[in-house]
């Protein structure tokens, strides 16, 4: 009787499985910095008040942020939302270095 309760508790485990942990680092998890970086894009690439020099200024920051957004989607080639996510900025990089281009010097 005993090597069967063994035996359920042994099975329970093995079906109940360990959760998948998230690894986290002092910036959050992959999907929090991920968030916050497409947030901070978000922000750059929706300012209505930005000049020829705002571009150029914004262009550092913003390439850098899309550096970061397609280092995450690098670690995890299986999310598509971080692939998309990865596009987009590199979007929005070409973007601000089109308009600083364009302005007079």
């Amino acid at each position: 009787m005993p090597r069967l309760a063994l035996a359920a508790c042994a099975a329970l485990l093995l079906l109940a499985g360990c959760p998948r942990q998230a690894v986290t680092t002092v910036a959050g998890t992959d999907d929090e910095v991920m968030d916050q970086v497409a947030a901070q894009l978000e922000e750059l690439r929706t300012r209505t008040d930005a000049t020829c020099k705002d571009f150029c200024s914004l262009k550092d920051k913003a390439c850098g942020l899309s550096t970061q957004a397609c280092a995450i989607a690098g670690k995890a080639p299986e999310r598509a939302d971080f692939q998309k996510k990865c596009v987009t900025s590199q979007e929005d990089c070409a973007k601000f270095n089109e308009s600083c281009s364009a302005c007079p010097r």
